[in-house]
């Protein structure tokens, strides 16, 4: 008897293991990377179901996926989320100098492939990040752009996490609000190098709701970091990845799971409860009727969207004895005007200062300032997005609309505009502000005018000048763009041939020395040579890519550094000499140039001084005159 009852204990315990390890086979999860209640009680969640791997879940049905508030199930709307919005996906690339070699082109390979599985409606933004964070493409639905600003990566410097989330976050906001947007950022090492500390970009990041899924690549990463920047947002996740071999199977992961979520929206019967109010709710993924996998998690019910409460009632009004008005001497002191023009005074003493202090220093100093700003090195900020950035999806759609109506030829001509200017925008955003500018200029001018004369003619008038100042506007911006660009790139020309005639005669080949420049300074002509580089690399003729080099710059001190480039390569010619003596030619050009505008600037100088200087020095001479002449003339008559 107690041997069969050993027996039966024995087997039952065997069963339940089996299923204990039966149903850790194979278990799921319910991501939630979206709950919004705006329209509520219209709830619309996104989610995903994935495995432990954190692969998709597939063979998923629509009415697999259920949700119940209180126990009782909802009404769902379940469909795939890629085709109610698309997905605005940032790829952040950790470029600090120990990414350098395979690291780095094992993360370019396994980012290519996200990009190409993305669909035609979603966009990527490509950001890189050491001590500074690059926005190398703006986010765009062009896979072919996103694949170039990945293939424009290069390693070098120091590492600043929390700026480049910080500067993530703030290039996804221009992102369609329909969008699921997310972000993806690889990293390698601990943060050395931000202005921004940890919990500022956590708080970022809960407060604009993107997931992060963190990639910490090799075995010095900061765990802790990852994982708490994973959880600042729901739906995010951390993934580790010892060796760059594995990147690529991370990355296809992710895209998976973002490819593949679930657009859910029902309609909550918690209409009886007040604004602010919590409500709970559950997700349950069953198949065949066995449930696999569920969550669950909570929304606030938005203010004016709840119950309002019944006003309690109020008692009888009584009269109150109105007491006698007091007067109250609303004059205020004037000696704030004397405190805010000291404080005015000193703030331009300390200024004055500061200036003095940036450009006095020892010899040393005062060389390597100007040595940097010869080579027209900038400071890149890792956050503060411009106005016109914010807006480019509205401008790109208006211009689009437009782009159909104009002739190629003027399309040409902008696109050649833009690129001169260093491509702050595409043709159809450029023509999009050119409407945008002509239609609100035109309308605030009229209306300006219209109250101030309250005439019809004049605010046609003033309509009319409005449109044309908008519509000139955009174009003269762009050409100072182009001016100021093409004079940082003849500003930095000498000294990047100088580094390229030191690396040839070190022994480097033509694309390895453009490699030193584009990797040691940021300049717009670091920028070209980086996309000469770019085409170099992708198997494109040498020669056509160079003079197409001089086509986007427009400047001649290019096209004869290519003409001298090409003939020296046609010839056989040593590479270095040719680039010394263009360096030398170019320096004695400049020396001349300025020898020039020396002797041009008292010509200049007259002007102002005949037409503002002068006058004031006559009034001041004359002035006290005046008076006593008219007097006498008045004497006199």
């Amino acid at each position: 008897m107690c041997s069969r009852l050993v027996a039966i204990v024995g087997v039952t315990l065997l069963l339940l293991l089996n299923g204990a390890v039966a149903s850790a086979d194979d278990p799921s999860r319910v991501v939630l990377s979206r709950v919004d209640a705006a329209d509520f009680p219209t709830v619309r969640l996104v989610a995903s179901v994935v495995d432990l791997k954190g692969k998709a879940v597939a063979g998923l049905r629509p009415q697999d996926l259920q949700v119940r508030e209180s126990g009782v199930a909802s009404q769902a709307n379940v469909s795939l989320a890629s085709m109610v919005s698309p997905v605005a996906l940032a790829l952040v690339l950790d470029t600090s100098g120990s990414m350098s070699g395979r690291p780095l082109a094992d993360a370019k390979t396994a980012m290519a492939t996200m990009i190409s599985a993305l669909g035609a409606n979603d966009q990527v933004a490509i950001l890189s990040f050491n001590a500074t964070v690059r926005i190398a493409q703006p986010l765009t639905a062009d896979k072919a752009r996103a694949l170039a600003a990945v293939g424009s990566l290069v390693a070098g410097g120091d590492t600043a996490i929390y700026d480049a989330v910080l500067g993530t976050v703030d290039a996804l906001k221009g992102a369609d609000p329909r969008a699921r947007r997310a972000i993806v950022l690889l990293t390698d090492g601990f943060d050395t190098a931000s202005r921004s500390s940890r919990e500022s970009a956590i708080a970022r990041l809960a407060g604009s709701g993107f997931p992060m899924y963190t990639i910490g690549l090799g075995s010095s990463i900061d765990r802790q970091t990852i994982e708490a920047l994973a959880a600042a947002a729901p739906g995010g996740a951390a993934y580790v990845a010892p060796t760059s071999s594995q990147l690529a199977g991370i990355y296809n992961t992710l895209s998976e799971q973002i490819l593949t979520e679930y657009s859910v929206e029902y309609r909550s019967a918690a209409t009886g409860l007040a604004d602010g109010s919590a409500v709970a709710f559950e997700i349950v993924v069953s198949r065949e009727g066995v449930i696999i996998a569920r969550t669950t998690s909570s929304f606030l019910i938005p203010a004016g969207r709840g119950m309002t409460k019944a006003a309690a009632p109020t008692a009888a009004p009584q009269t109150v004895a109105t007491p006698a008005p007091v007067m109250i001497d609303t004059r205020r002191p004037q000696s704030w005007i004397v405190g805010l023009l000291g404080a005015m005074t000193a703030l331009m003493f300390v200024l004055w200062l500061n200036e003095l202090t940036l450009h006095v220093g020892a010899a040393a100093r005062r060389r390597l300032r100007a040595l940097s700003a010869d080579a027209g090195i900038e400071s890149e900020s890792a956050g503060g997005r411009p106005l016109l950035a914010r807006v480019n999806g509205p401008l790109r759609s208006i211009g689009r609309a437009v782009l159909r109506f104009l002739p190629q030829k003027y399309i040409d001509q902008t696109r050649h505009r833009l690129e001169l200017a260093g491509e702050p925008m595409n043709e159809a955003e450029f023509v999009g502000l050119l409407c945008v500018g002509t239609i609100c200029l035109s309308a605030l001018l009229a209306l300006i005018v219209m109250i101030v004369s309250v005439s019809v003619s004049s605010s046609l008038i003033g309509a009319a000048v409005g449109a044309a100042a908008g519509f000139a506007l955009p174009g003269l911006v762009i050409s100072s763009k182009a001016r100021a660009r093409r004079k940082a790139i003849r500003r930095a020309l000498i000294p990047s041939l100088d580094m390229l005639a030191l690396s040839a005669e070190a022994g480097l080949a033509f694309d390895g020395a453009i490699a030193q420049v584009v990797q040691r300074w940021k300049n717009p002509l670091s920028d070209e040579l980086r996309r000469l580089l770019l085409e170099f690399q992708m198997g494109r003729e040498r020669r056509q890519a160079l003079r197409e080099l001089a086509r986007r710059t427009d400047v001649p001190d290019i096209s004869k550094f290519v003409n001298a480039v090409i003939q020296a390569d046609t010839l056989g010619v040593g590479l270095a000499k040719v680039l010394q003596d263009q360096a030398v030619e170019l320096r004695t050009k400049r020396r001349q140039r300025a020898e020039e505008q020396a002797r041009l600037a008292p010509v200049k100088m007259m002007f102002p001084m005949v037409l503002l200087i002068f006058p004031a020095l006559f009034l001041v001479i004359l002035g006290p005159a005046v008076p006593k002449l008219t007097s006498i003339f008045n004497i006199v008559n």
